[in-house]
């Protein structure tokens, strides 16, 4: 009577019974553990291309049909459509990239790279270019080859019809870059300050240059966040309209944000959580690692994959860099 043990309750009993189901249906290979039909595995759609054709095409100004703005009239007079694929990009893709070895390689594939994925239906873009002349903290923008690269993007933009609106980090570095702009493009670009302009209604394009928030104001990243969500206006009735609206591009150039999380150090930042959102369409760290017989670096140019690239530093070799890997992650 006392040392017999106690039966188990008839819900403890079911229990149980169930998990040892759970674990035994997981060993059968398909088997599913509550008898259904195994389910099919995942795979993610493919981005639907901006310019609203049936495949990837020359990404161009889309017709959302604007109520009001000072340039509606212009657009409803000259609809833009989807335009046949960029034959360059069709030529170079699946082929390796070159690696760049002047600054001015490097911004013109950059500018390659970053038309080519916006061809390709990809409407959130980030570049990131370790290099002297792009650390907005180190180099001032009048000094620098940030201004170069913007008039070059902007210029490309422009030629396909789109508006482009500039957001810089803070009112001097917008009201230098008004300075730095191209003569050409002053009447057809908007520069705005992050936190007091916004992607307005008649812009197709934004593009953020090198905007951080490290050691000054951790607000901005909320600026950014309210860029990127911002819905249609409510005049816009069209469901099609409002689609196009909420996915006009937004291209990242260098940008340097630190979430507030617990696990975020100096030496090892956490990005915010919208960083995911974007595509990296153009990589370069020419000093990824150093040694004394050789150098590596690190390339990413859209639709290449990550590459590794090496050159001997030794006096008596005169070679360049040679490819090492490539793969589709970094």
């Amino acid at each position: 009577e006392g040392g017999g043990e106690r039966p188990e309750r008839p819900k403890r009993r079911m229990r149980r019974a169930l998990c040892l189901l759970a674990i035994a249906a997981l060993h059968l290979p398909g088997a599913s553990p509550f008898g259904h039909a195994p389910c099919a595995p995942h795979r993610p759609r493919p981005a639907a291309p901006l310019c609203g054709g049936s495949g990837p095409g020359r990404f161009t100004a889309p017709a959302l049909g604007r109520a009001g703005g000072r340039r509606a009239a212009a657009s409803a007079a000259a609809p833009r459509m989807c335009e046949a694929a960029w034959t360059g990009f069709e030529e170079a893709a699946g082929q390796p990239a070159e690696f760049p070895e002047r600054m001015e390689d490097a911004l013109g594939q950059a500018g390659r790279a970053v038309l080519a994925a916006l061809d390709d239906g990809i409407y959130r873009v980030k570049v990131q270019m370790s290099l002297a002349e792009f650390d907005a903290k180190e180099v001032p923008m009048a000094k620098g080859s940030i201004m170069t690269f913007v008039n070059s993007v902007g210029g490309s933009l422009v030629e396909r019809g789109l508006r482009v609106n500039f957001v810089f980090n803070s009112v001097a570095d917008a009201s230098e870059a008004k300075n730095l702009v191209r003569e050409d493009l002053q009447d057809r670009v908007t520069i705005n300050v992050l936190g007091l302009g916004a992607f307005g209604e008649e812009d197709d394009v934004c593009v953020l240059v090198c905007p951080s928030n490290h050691g000054k104001d951790l607000r901005r990243i909320e600026d950014v966040e309210r860029l990127m969500y911002a819905g249609p206006p409510r005049t816009m009735t069209s469901r099609k309209q409002r689609r196009l609206f909420q996915q006009r591009p937004i291209i990242l150039l260098n940008p340097s944000l630190e979430a507030i999380h617990q696990h975020s150090t100096p030496a090892s930042k956490v990005q915010p959580m919208f960083m995911s959102d974007f595509t990296t369409a153009y990589f370069l760290d020419p000093l990824a690692m150093v040694s004394r017989s050789s150098q590596a670096a690190i390339l990413k140019s859209y639709p290449s994959q990550w590459q590794l690239w090496m050159r001997s530093t030794v006096a008596e070799s005169t070679g360049g860099y040679r490819l090492v890997w490539e793969r589709t992650t970094a």
